[in-house]
């Protein structure tokens, strides 16, 4: 596999950013390929994948490209004062990958991923941008941020009502709310899975359990752990096999 970071000029937001990508160079590694957007945390940025897991060889031989995108502290979302990050990776970073690498460039060659705050964005930029996305998956998500008491989220993020605004719950950022709202034959393959020593064990249950009560296919698992790499280095194998099963990476 060969590794890059591409910098580049995003317009949605209005700067410089980065993302480092991980990409076949086996020539033998049939075309086109599909791609995995996976997503970082609150507290760190796109080179944090590459640290702290082997996620490079996780994927080796595989027909696939592994983006790490720079989320910022931004929760991947179109701030209602700020930056722009959900449009960021659905316009810039997407474009840009799509435009560069032999990858296929539709719904059945893209799957998106991430952890904790990044677990929240993939679900839902997944939910809301359907159309774009065969699966997705969270590590650890926080799939019920959107849904605290302002006061509660401003102490995990300070800039909570300025990017989601005073009373979001309910709204286009809340992954509760999007899957009442989209056609569910249009829900990507969707897995979440979460330590049962983790701080976010009850969302991710309460997410687990809003699901079912609307009958939407989904995977969910709990397994020995916390909010940590260990968890995360563990686990993101199984969210490598289960988009593999999901994307479409024939020829054709």
């Amino acid at each position: 596999m060969a590794l890059a970071m591409i910098n580049y000029f995003s317009r949605s937001l209005g700067k410089a950013s980065s993302f480092h990508v991980v990409f076949p160079d086996e020539p033998e590694v049939p075309r086109p390929w599909g791609v995995y957007y996976l997503l970082h945390g609150l507290s760190d940025d796109h080179t944090i994948w590459m640290r702290r897991t082997s996620i490079e060889r996780y994927v080796a031989g595989l027909p696939l490209v592994v983006v790490m995108p720079d989320g910022g502290r931004g929760w991947y979302t179109n701030a209602v004062e700020g930056f722009a990050h959900e449009d960021d990776l659905i316009r810039d970073v997407i474009g840009l990958v799509e435009r560069t690498f032999p990858v296929r460039a539709e719904r059945r060659g893209r799957a998106i991923g991430g952890l904790s705050m990044g677990g929240y964005g993939a679900v839902k930029i997944a939910l809301k941008h359907h159309e774009m996305f065969a699966s997705a998956n969270s590590h650890s998500g926080a799939l019920g941020f959107p849904r605290l008491d302002p006061e509660t989220a401003r102490e995990r993020s300070p800039d909570f009502v300025r990017i989601f605004g005073e009373s979001p719950r309910g709204g286009p950022e809340d992954p509760f709310a999007i899957v009442e709202r989209i056609d569910h034959g249009r829900v990507p393959a969707l897995r979440i899975d979460c330590g049962t020593d983790d701080f976010l064990i009850d969302q991710n249950r309460e997410f687990h359990k809003h699901l079912e009560s609307r009958h939407i296919p989904h995977e969910y698992r709990e397994f020995p752990g916390g909010h940590d790499w260990a968890y995360w280095d563990l686990h993101v194998r199984e969210a490598v096999a289960f988009h593999l099963k999901n994307l479409d990476l024939s020829r054709k």
